[in-house]
């Protein structure tokens, strides 16, 4: 399935800084983990795991946050996996996705915002896209 976004060319990338607390990811894991979204709570883990393993941890006053750097598309549109419902992410198992089928959802959800399914990651676009326009 494709996720039609609002960017003017098709093929563009850019880079993001991903950022995020880990207390917050711990709450919010708690909480979705008792309301049943697993959806949810398998985005969050996954999410946590990269940016511990493979982001970098800061420090702005008394805040620790971790962050990492990533190339997103953001074309026309990004291809999930035909059996993810945008409807219906917060209570589908995405356990048989693929490393980058995640990152594109993750795309999806948080660079483009096109879904509320995640809470207290924020993405900041770091690198001006070229234009590919005709």
């Amino acid at each position: 399935m494709k996720i039609r976004g609002d960017f003017v060319t098709n093929s563009s990338s850019t880079s993001f800084i991903l950022t995020a607390k880990e207390d917050i990811f711990d709450v919010n894991i708690e909480h979705f983990t008792k309301t049943g979204k697993i959806g949810v709570v398998q985005l969050l883990n996954f999410l946590k795991n990269e940016m511990k393993n493979e982001g970098k941890q800061a420090k702005i006053g008394d805040n620790e946050f971790y962050f990492t750097q990533k190339k997103f598309l953001i074309g026309k549109s990004i291809k999930l996996n035909e059996n993810i419902d945008p409807d219906e992410i917060a209570s589908t198992d995405f356990s048989k996705l693929s490393d980058e089928e995640l990152w594109n959802l993750i795309n999806w959800i948080v660079v483009k915002g096109k879904g509320k399914d995640l809470y207290g990651i924020g993405a900041t676009q770091i690198i001006d896209p070229k234009c590919e326009c005709d």
